[in-house]
């Protein structure tokens, strides 16, 4: 790992645009864009004047190199060849039934949105709960007979204009009606060969009881894997006291050498959308969530058999109640009277 050097910290800290969203009315004409104009203002953000002043997070600041030298590798300096602004058909998220989300509307959900620090280790999730969250994790909604998940069509998900690449290896924990053990969610079923002959022979691949039609969860095996899920996840409790924890698998080298480097951050974005969905999702049955940024990927590739980089693990996370630090004030995220954590 490269050494940082240490320093006074700067007046600023780079900036660098990820992205540009655009948000247009439903039922409206589908704006064009200006690709070439777009990328060179995006490319005068340096120049840009800064008003206020930000905040000094630390009296120390630490260069590590490695890190701008990877944001540069991996920055996207034009559109692919024919590539234009598309606005894909509308997908709506199956909903099972309105009995876990309590009433709630989205707004409230936002504002409650939480990490969790730790977790009981006794919540148990109910069956429903667990399967109506795993369907709003689908990046194309509810399908009609035939139609298989994997264009990014659904909300949250149709902001990234690529088939989904990002899959979900789950260690279940504590669901009511649902045997403890390892399961996989295949969020684009295009990749469910490969993905059945990348990994372990002996996995079960078993549809769980009472799981929904247009749900692709498989059970790989059964057992307790509270213990394995905290090891490979830099020995963290959080990920075995919840009622699940997750490891996101991408679809990797094949991805990069297909498109280019350029996808290397948004294989994290896609992780970042589905880890934002999660939280809003357990929040809504009344739970918690965490995103989990330390893990072995190389036992996570053990586990599941992966020989090679064709998938790698990117991204963990857990779900479950948390124990709340009394010691911790909260405050409102976001004015808004009588409707706020």
């Amino acid at each position: 790992m490269a050494s940082g050097k240490k320093g006074p910290a700067p007046c600023l800290e780079r900036q660098h645009p990820d992205c540009a969203l655009l948000l247009f009315p439903a039922g409206s004409e589908e704006p064009e864009v200006d690709y070439g104009r777009m990328s060179d203002a995006l490319r005068e953000f340096d120049e840009l004047e800064w008003v206020g002043k930000a905040n000094a997070l630390s009296k120390d600041h630490v260069v590590w190199d490695v890190i701008y030298k990877t944001a540069e590798a991996v920055k996207k300096h034009q559109p692919m060849p024919g590539e234009r602004f598309l606005v894909s058909p509308w997908s709506t998220s199956t909903k099972l039934s309105e009995g876990p989300y309590k009433d709630l509307m989205a707004q409230e959900v936002v504002r409650r949105r939480r990490s969790a620090v730790d977790m009981d280790g006794t919540h148990v999730m109910g069956k429903e709960e667990f399967y109506q969250i795993l369907l709003h994790c689908l990046p194309s909604g509810e399908l009609s007979p035939g139609e298989r998940q994997g264009p990014q069509s659904a909300l949250p998900f149709r902001v990234l204009p690529w088939d989904a690449e990002v899959h979900a290896a789950l260690f279940v924990h504590r669901v009511s009606g649902l045997p403890k053990g390892l399961y996989f969610l295949v969020r684009n079923e295009e990749h469910f060969d490969t993905l059945r002959n990348a990994m372990r022979q002996d996995f079960e691949w078993a549809r769980p009881e009472g799981c929904p039609d247009g749900l692709p969860l498989y059970r790989l095996m059964k057992g307790d894997c509270q213990r394995l899920a905290m090891q490979i996840s830099c020995m963290q409790d959080i990920a075995s006291h919840g009622c699940f924890s997750l490891g996101m698998i991408a679809r990797f080298e094949p991805v990069l050498d297909d498109k280019g480097e350029w996808m290397y951050p948004r294989l994290f974005w896609e992780t970042g959308v589905l880890g934002q969905v999660l939280y809003l999702e357990a929040h809504a049955v009344g739970i918690s969530a965490t995103g989990i940024g330390c893990y072995f990927d190389d036992a996570v590739h053990e586990v599941l058999g992966l020989k090679d980089l064709e998938f790698q693990s990117l991204y963990h996370f857990t779900v479950g109640a948390p124990v709340v630090d009394k010691r911790i004030m909260s405050l409102p995220a976001y004015p808004g009277p009588g409707i706020d954590a």
